[in-house]
This record gives structure tokens, sequence and C-alpha cells, in this order.
């Protein structure tokens, strides 16, 4: 295993030093993924679920370990196309199981949502695959990368999750599917650790209007949940694509260097409010160096292996 700037990639020893950590975040989207098919066919396949209401809590619980795979590292090009392929295939299979069924049901408008959704997940998993193996630049740097402590954040926030939904998807007066707004309202707090050190308004413009999105699909699902009214359910499920496209977006940008501050490009910048007029012109020299020396070296040095 290799490690590269401190600020902006896994430390060497806080992944080294624990195995299981390394591994439960290349194991834990493939549990998401198993668990999001399964309620899949659980849902359509099994005609008591009207008297139970449950159709996806397992998978709306894990959902957010699924958007953790790119920061899975792998050393090699073969083993990161194949686990990236892997996980394709197991979201197409979930998808393609609601657009049958719900052809089968005459469910239109979920059938056309869930095409989106395949359609989606397939652009992301190309861009990804592009990013982690085909481009020139392999190994691009990951730079919003996932923790110990960030896990363990995960697991206390779906706790009180749990709490709230149970009794909502065991009621038998409402009938949930697998929803990733729960995921989302993880996940935008953790890319929000890296708004200090996003470069130009791209990034901060995408993370807000992910934010927004995630809290519309969440409220209009909650004003459904009190009024029974279908409008609000409708624009709860296109709240959650478009927070899709954004989370999506988000997570392909961060591998680029020039979306991102680097760590001694901050520290110059703070040093030209302390230094005298005459010592700027170095400094910057030196930033076109630094800017020069990252570009090259991003292709060995900035990412972690197993």
């Amino acid at each position: 295993m290799r490690r590269g700037d401190s600020d902006e990639s896994l430390s060497y020893q806080s992944r080294a030093d624990d195995r299981f950590f390394v591994i439960s975040t290349a194991v834990l989207p493939f549990l998401a993924q198993a668990a999001y098919i399964f309620d899949v066919f659980y849902y359509h396949t099994h005609s008591s679920h009207a008297s139970t209401g449950y159709g996806g809590l397992l998978s709306s619980i894990l959902s957010v370990f699924f958007y953790l795979q790119y920061c899975v590292p792998l050393r090699s090009r073969y083993v990161c196309f194949f686990y990236h392929c892997s996980l394709w295939i197991l979201s197409e299979v979930g998808t393609i199981g609601h657009v049958i069924f719900y052809t089968k049901e005459s469910g239109t408008l979920h059938v056309v949502l869930y095409i989106l959704w395949g359609l989606i997940d397939s652009i992301y998993f190309a861009c990804l695959i592009y990013c982690r193996v085909f481009s020139k630049h392999y190994g691009l740097r990951v730079h919003m990368p996932i923790k110990q402590e960030h896990l363990f954040s995960f697991i206390s926030r779906l706790e009180l999750i749990l709490a709230i939904f149970i009794p909502i998807f065991l009621d038998s007066h409402h009938i949930k599917l697998t929803r990733d707004n729960i995921a989302f309202y993880i996940l935008f707090d953790f890319f929000a650790e890296s708004y200090s050190r996003f470069a130009g308004v791209r990034m901060k413009t995408i993370l807000y209007i992910f934010v927004v999105t995630v809290t519309a699909s969440v409220t209009t699902e909650w004003i459904h949940i009190a009024k029974h009214e279908k409008i609000f359910d409708i624009a709860s499920l296109i709240c959650e694509l478009v927070a899709a496209c954004f989370c999506y977006s988000l997570i392909v940008m961060q591998f680029f260097p020039s979306n991102f501050k680097s760590k001694k490009r901050r520290k110059c910048k703070r040093s030209r409010k302390l230094l005298p007029r005459s010592s700027i012109n170095t400094i910057q020299l030196s930033d076109n160096h630094t800017d020069d020396q990252t570009s090259t070296d991003t292709n060995s040095e900035n990412v972690s292996y197993f």
C-alpha cells in the first residue's frame, strides 16, 4: 500500500493498521447491492407485501455504502474494472427487475423513473471506470476519501434513521420502496467536510444544489406520508433522481485535481497575507513549480492501494 498527500488521500498508517476497515470498504457496496436485489424481488414476488408495507428498508439503510465504492483502493486495473463492472451489473439487475414487474402492473410512471435510474447509473459507472481504469493518469487522487471515523459516523446516523423509518416501513398503510434520499442525507454532510478545499464555484454550486434537492425529496416524502397525496410522492421521486445526478457529479469531479486546492497552495495563500510584497513573486514561481510537480505525480504518488 502506498500513500500520497496526507491532506488529500488516506493516511498510510490509518489504513495499514486496520485491515478490517480496508476490506469492509470493498465488501459493503456488494452487501448494499445484494440487499437492493433482495428487496426488489421480495416486494414484487410476495403477495403478502401489501399487509406489511415493507418494500425496501434493508436496501434503503445500506444504500449509503454503495456510493462509497469510488474510494476503494485497488492496485490492478483489471481488478478495479471487474470490481466496478460487477457492482454495475448488480445495480442494473435490481433496476431491470423493477422495470419488468412495473411493466406487468402497468405502472408507467415507475417504469420511466427506473429506466432513467438505470441510464444515470450506467453513465456514472462509465465515468468512474474511465477515471479509475482507462484514464492516462491512472490512479487519479481520491480527494474525498472515507476514513474510519466516517464509517462509524455513518453507522451512528443510520441507527437514528432506523428508529424513525422502521415504523413507517412496517406500517401497512404506507407502501415504501428503496429510497436513496436516506443515503444522500448522510453523504452531503460527508461531502461538506471538503468544502473549504473546493477550487472555484463549480464544486460548491453542485454541492449546494445537491443539498437542496435532497432536502426537497425528504420534505415531499414526509408530506406524502402525512397527507397521502400522490403528487408529493411523485415530486419526492423526481427530486431524488435529480439529487442522484448531482451526487454522481460530485464523486466524478473530485477525481480531478483542478477542482481542489492543494495543501501547499493553501499554505502559500496564507503566507501571502503575512509576507511583504517583494516576496510575492518568489512565492508565485514556487506555486507554478508545485503545480507542475503535482500534475506529474498524480499518477504515482497520490492514491492509496491494497
